[in-house]
């Protein structure tokens, strides 16, 4: 029976896996070898795959969920030197398909025994007591009792969620104001950490510790996995959210789906929640031009490490990279208007952030989610800046020669190139 309401059709799961299958729900299953059952799960063998080098057989579900969590080398459980998937022997399959297992839908009626091969389809379609299992409550309502179980007040009392940062369980109305603030604590503690070792820089102890290298990568770490504890709370619990599209994408994503169908995804993703749009826009532009302005500042930094390890070679090439820059903007800047750059540059930074596979969940942490004005009033604000740097650009490469503008773009790098030198000199000193 298809579930009329449109938001309610998200909290619950249309489609059952096979699997999770115990010698209890098997025919005879007591007497069944060991090698019919799957090492990693230990339930009865589900779409198997074997490894190549162990002849060891596996679900294809439990293999794949093994490799994604493994180190980069992509041993198989037994240890062998490199996963190789193979399919299962067809002997072993045509064993398989003799299997007689009870349906998993007995307890509530079911008296049907079906072969191994037709189970499935059984469980998914055919069987009179097919049921769901609700993302609310974590019951498995039938099918036919679901309108009355989404309708009806009462019938559907959520379950409290667990909150992956602090681990107290809360009521499902309360979440999102709690994980929010969990979340602001957390990111809270790791700049103050950082802040308090970089002034601790003073202190004889200290500098022995670490190095600025380690303390500024260790800070770095820490920070991507507490930005990282959105996808972690939803991987391990529901995480309330009326944004809509959002299981969509998310199967799309698991199924590999390509960097032009998720941007596509993610329009249609914006436009689906509409009234969310300008909040969407913002929090979007802002975090891939975060992002961009990081990975620019990481290049910059790199090359200018390099420069300070080969100092002649390095300064001719700041000089010759200064003189591009001084020539390049300007002649830009006189050819193309400050509305073409800000359209320009708006639309690849969406286009960036479309192409981002994070937890959509996270766009629930705003304060003002659902403030349109003040949404609308960041988007202007944002525009205004952008405005105000490109007349200020426009402004200092009218005022200045071309010369001088190279000769303080030479001096700036040159600057924090010695920089730089000195401070792994004094690194070195320290180690």
């Amino acid at each position: 029976m298809a579930i009329t309401n449109e938001n309610a059709t998200t909290q619950f799961d249309t489609s059952m896996e096979g699997g999770d299958i115990d010698r209890d729900r098997i025919v005879n299953g007591d007497v069944l070898p060991d090698e019919y059952f799957c090492p990693i799960c230990r339930f009865l063998l589900w779409d198997p795959r074997s490894c190549s080098s162990c002849q060891n057989l596996f679900c294809r579900k439990c293999i794949q969920i093994w490799l994604k969590h493994s180190n980069a080398s992509r041993q198989c459980p037994f240890r062998c030197p490199a996963y190789e998937e193979r399919n299962c022997p067809p002997s072993f399959s045509s064993l398989l398909s003799k299997t007689k297992i009870k349906c998993r839908n007995t307890s509530l009626g079911c008296t049907e025994v079906l072969s191994y091969d037709l189970l499935e389809r059984h469980e998914n379609v055919e069987c009179k007591f097919l049921t769901r299992t609700c993302r609310e409550c974590m019951q498995s309502i039938l099918v036919s009792e679901f309108d009355e179980h989404i309708k009806i007040p009462g019938k559907c009392s959520p379950c409290p969620i667990q909150c992956i940062i602090c681990q107290l369980f809360i009521e499902k109305h309360e979440f999102q104001d709690h994980f929010r603030q969990c979340y602001q604590n957390r990111l809270a503690n790791v700049f103050q950490q950082f802040n308090t070792q970089q002034q601790g820089l003073t202190e004889p102890q200290a500098t022995f510790a670490l190095t600025a290298e380690q303390r500024n990568l260790n800070f770095c770490r820490t920070l991507f996995t507490t930005v990282n504890l959105v996808e972690q709370q939803r991987q391990n619990s529901r995480f309330p959210t009326t944004l809509r599209g959002i299981d969509t994408i998310q199967q799309a994503r698991n199924r590999g789906c390509g960097h032009l169908h998720h941007i596509y995804l993610m329009m249609i993703f914006i436009l689906m929640n509409w009234r969310r749009a300008p909040q969407l826009i913002w929090v979007m532009t802002l975090s891939s031009f975060i992002a961009a302005s990081v990975m620019i500042l990481g290049f910059y930094v790199i090359c200018l490490g390099w420069a300070s390890k080969h100092i002649y070679l390095g300064i001719g090439y700041i000089m010759l990279f200064s003189s591009l820059i001084s020539f390049v903007i300007p002649y830009f800047l006189h050819c193309v208007t400050d509305k073409w750059i800000i359209f320009s540059m708006g639309s690849i930074l969406l286009l960036i952030s479309c192409t981002i596979r994070g937890p959509l969940e996270a766009y629930e942490l705003d304060l003002h989610k659902n403030n349109a004005i003040i949404n609308i009033v960041r988007c202007c604000f944002g525009i205004v800046v952008t405005e105000v740097f490109l007349l200020l650009f426009r402004f200092f490469f009218w005022c200045s020669p071309m010369y001088l503008t190279a000769a303080i773009l030479t001096f700036v790098n040159v600057f924090f190139m010695i920089q730089i030198r000195r401070t792994a000199g004094m690194a070195t000193n320290i180690v």
